[in-house]
């Protein structure tokens, strides 16, 4: 007998929230990982294991889509036509997603080990500031079910405790957890940060220029832009070459990715009223999905492209890691990924609360 649920029978709001995390979050996150970790080998001689600990982590972490798609697609399929196969990946999950689980709780303790070793050693500081900020990810990822769950049994061993300040403090945030509060809250998060992230990559064009020709000030954006775009896709040889646009990278990183979170609420609006809808129309409801997950698809990859381009920065650009453009876009990056990481612990709770308490 197959021991997976029916897709059909997990609420949309619930389907929507592990399909985001396994098709879309985790893969391009173990790419970043992976890509990090490839082009810093040698830029921590101090802990050396360092980006061999992110390239393993990214690896494993692309697994995880792999095995949804096994356990969670295939096998429920083969259920009635392939018994006897389906009943060998029925076994297999018991033994398969422990080993995982352990292998992954393991790894992230001598990643934490390799950071703490590192911290007095040296290291180049973007590699170890995103180690930090991975590592601290992955802990909270980890510890969130495990509070959830601690929780969920306690308010049922001790009813009393459902008296206290902290339940109720709980149960009150459930209560004004509505539409508004969440687009307001999305609205709050996303319109400052992208407005300064638009005008730093705006001036960041001039500034970066400016360094190297004064007279670039006087030429159209547009302009600068499109020369330095014609430049990158040919290297010395003139061949075409990797998509890189020098000094400009960063800043114009900092544009598209402002011009992306800026429009975040309306897209949180159609996911929240459409999307997550159990009855709407087929073809409305086909069309916002295809729209939501475009978005994340290009903000994901836009910012794993801007992993790449922010960490792999020359010492010799002009916009390097001392200019105030670079350290802005770092820091966005860093603020983007805790607010993708707590938007992760709020899918993971959703997703347990429907497990555990509905």
């Amino acid at each position: 007998m197959c021991i997976f649920t029916n897709d059909k029978d997990i609420p949309p709001y619930v389907r929507i929230s592990t399909r985001t995390l396994q098709y879309f979050v985790i893969p391009i996150l173990s790419i970043a990982l992976i890509t990090v970790g490839s082009k810093h080998l040698s830029d921590c001689p101090g802990q050396t294991n360092l980006p061999i600990w992110h390239i393993v982590a990214g690896a494993s972490g692309l697994l995880v889509p792999v095995l949804y798609i096994l356990f969670d697609n295939l096998n429920p399929r083969m259920a009635s036509n392939q018994p006897l196969l389906s009943e060998i990946l029925d076994n297999a999950v018991v033994f398969i997603i422990p080993v995982y689980v352990l292998f992954e709780v393991a790894w992230l303790i001598t990643g934490t080990y390799w950071l703490v070793s590192a911290h007095n050693l040296e290291c180049d500081v973007r590699v170890y500031t995103f180690s930090t900020v991975v590592i601290i990810n992955f802990w909270i990822h980890l510890l969130t079910p495990v509070a959830f769950i601690t929780s969920v049994c306690c308010s049922r061993i001790f009813p009393f405790l459902g008296y206290c300040t902290y339940w109720h403090f709980i149960k009150n945030a459930i209560d004004v957890w509505t539409f508004n509060t969440r687009f307001v809250l999305s609205v709050l998060c996303s319109f400052p940060l992208s407005c300064a992230m638009i005008g730093v990559g705006i001036n960041g064009i001039f500034v970066c220029q400016q360094q190297g020709n004064v007279s670039v000030v006087k030429e159209n954006v547009s302009t600068v832009i499109a020369t330095e775009i014609s430049n990158s896709l040919v290297d010395e040889d003139g061949q075409n070459s990797w998509l890189d646009l020098g000094d400009l990278s960063v800043p114009i990183w900092l544009i598209i990715a402002g011009s992306l979170l800026i429009i975040f609420p309306a897209v949180y609006a159609l996911y929240d009223k459409v999307t997550k809808a159990q009855e709407v129309e087929s073809g409305c409801w086909n069309i916002s999905v295809s729209v939501v997950i475009f978005y994340l698809l290009c903000g994901l990859s836009w910012a794993l492209l801007g992993f790449v381009w922010i960490l792999g920065v020359d010492p010799q650009d002009k916009c390097n890691e001392q200019s105030f453009t670079h350290k802005f876009a770092f820091a966005s990056l860093i603020i983007l990924n805790v607010l993708m990481d707590a938007w992760i612990c709020i899918k993971i709770s959703i997703v347990l609360y429907w497990s555990l308490l509905s």
